[in-house]
């Protein structure tokens, strides 16, 4: 079992706490950056590990210095980056592309050759995912990111294409460091046992929302749910710490989608047969919901490199909905109601 110190960027969301998770089943130990403002509420999660997690403030991710939280760190994984629509186009570019920058240089200067960019396949295409591979690139340039009146999710899209090409950019010119990507589509599942959610502020569902909209009358539903297990996505992003080096295997960029996507019409089906107590609750959107598109994302990488078999739609969703119902539960005990 490795003992190592993993720093991790954005411990504090769905996806970050996920790795965190997986980071500590598999023996290493970690340290996560959040806002100083945060710093208290995400290390007394982690109370249960003692000194094998440990918080750190970054409030600058641009511009700011990682040099204490780099010390004695044997590996990077970095998964803070600005979600959609919750800064401008513009901020949310420069965040994604200068922040894993100034992360990957410090890195590199503090003499650490393990990094794991946390990206997306919006950077290898979006929103056409007919068929896709890890040689595709996402082309929108900056100017049409950052130009006026740009939709939210196109600028983030284009945010996760800007940072990752960034990193290779940096990784050809410094080809002593290991770096990998992992670009998966949606994250759908449980919430990891270290996560919390004591206000009862929906926007912390983070892609679960989608799932609770199904039982929201009137609202639109996605054509399909375009999802991975973000259990797979943590297993990924710690598998990828000790794979092959690139010299063997070549670049490790790896895609990570389920197979098959399922539409609105199938979840309503399937949680219904499994959870009969919730059939109730689901929309006439997502009863009638259109068949899912046909799509390919090759995964091959992910299975031939990593040896990451990703879970079923189904189970991904059951346990979503669990932990969802779960939540819904412990506010109502609380008199809290979602907001």
């Amino acid at each position: 079992m490795p003992t190592n110190l993993v720093l991790l960027t954005g411990i504090s969301g769905f996806i970050g706490s996920h790795i965190a998770h997986a980071l500590l089943k598999s023996g290493y130990r970690v340290r996560g950056t959040a806002r100083s403002i945060k710093v208290s509420v995400v290390q007394h999660r982690y109370k249960s590990y003692g000194d094998k997690v440990e918080i750190v403030g970054v409030d600058d991710i641009i511009a700011g210095s990682f040099e204490e939280a780099l010390k004695g760190v044997d590996a990077v994984i970095h998964g803070a980056s600005p979600l959609a629509g919750k800064t401008s186009a513009e901020e949310t570019v420069k965040a994604a592309e200068e922040g894993a920058i100034n992360i990957l240089r410090q890195a590199e200067a503090a003499g650490i050759k393990n990094f794991v960019q946390i990206s997306s396949i919006t950077a290898a295409k979006y929103p056409d995912y007919t068929y896709l591979t890890e040689k595709d690139w996402n082309l929108t340039t900056r100017e049409e990111a950052t130009a006026e009146g740009v939709l939210p999710f196109v600028a983030y899209s284009a945010s996760k294409a800007l940072a990752e090409r960034a990193v290779w950019d940096f990784a050809d010119k410094h080809p002593h460091m290991e770096i990998s990507a992992i670009n998966p589509v949606f994250n759908y599942g449980p919430f990891a046992p270290e996560y919390d959610i004591p206000d009862a502020s929906l926007s912390a569902f983070s892609s679960n929302i989608v799932l609770y909209q199904l039982f929201i009358p009137q609202l639109p539903i996605p054509y399909s749910f375009e999802l991975v297990d973000v259990r797979d996505v943590a297993a990924a992003s710690v598998a990828a710490l000790h794979a092959p080096p690139t010299s063997e295997v070549g670049r490790k960029r790896f895609l990570i989608a389920a197979e098959p996507w399922a539409s609105g019409k199938e979840v309503y089906e399937y949680i219904s047969k499994i959870r009969p107590e919730l059939e109730g609750r689901f929309t006439e959107e997502a009863k009638n919901a259109k068949p899912a598109p046909k799509h390919y994302v090759d995964n091959s990488r992910l299975k031939d490199v990593l040896h990451i078999e990703l879970t079923p739609w189904q189970t991904t969703i059951l346990d979503a909905f669990d932990s969802i119902v779960a939540y819904e539960k412990e506010w109502n005990s609380k008199g809290l109601v979602p907001h």
